[in-house]
């Protein structure tokens, strides 16, 4: 088994995910003893790391034209998401996306950090939208954290959140 840090378990515990048990820590009684680094080069990682900076921005490009086919492909049959609201399932997402009184006439994604740990990535940033629900005009600038998880060799958003922004970033 993997292991994973804490902070990525909890992530992964609350999105649901069932097939990753916390590890325990040592014992002060047995010396703790360092795993083994695996051998990493650096290309997949860039290579990881580029395919996800891909998604973000067709991901907002889907927004526009409401791309239902890539939209379903983007998300794990088991995510979930959270924002000001409360807590959304892919499905619920899904339709509030594609349905007509939502308008993304345009979404600027940047500021992106990728952090790739494994067959699991965090994908933090900032993103430029001009939006409206039922004609009321919903622009803003939001922050965003999606984690990302590699399953049958390519990458689906597992968990989201996303929080309206003030200000300029630190």
């Amino acid at each position: 088994m993997k292991r994973l840090p804490w902070g990525l378990l909890l992530v992964l515990a609350a999105c649901g995910e069932q097939r990753v048990a916390p590890v325990e820590p040592p014992t002060p009684a047995a010396p703790a003893r360092a795993a083994p680094t695996p051998a990493v080069t650096a290309a997949p990682m860039r290579s990881d790391e580029a395919e996800l900076v891909r998604l973000e921005h067709a991901y907002a490009k889907a927004l526009i034209q409401k791309d239902r086919e890539f939209l379903m492909s983007f998300y794990a049959s088991n995510w979930r998401g959270g924002n000001w609201t409360g807590f959304w399932t892919k499905s619920r997402m899904i339709r509030s996306l594609l349905d007509d009184r939502y308008v993304v006439k345009s979404m600027e994604v940047r500021d992106l950090k990728v952090r790739v740990i494994g067959d699991v990535a965090i994908v933090q940033g900032i993103d430029d939208e001009v939006t409206s629900m039922n004609g009321r005009d919903t622009s803003g600038r939001w922050v965003f954290t999606d984690v990302f998880e590699k399953r049958d060799g390519r990458w689906v958003a597992v968990a989201s959140h996303t929080s309206e922004m003030k200000g300029e970033p630190n």
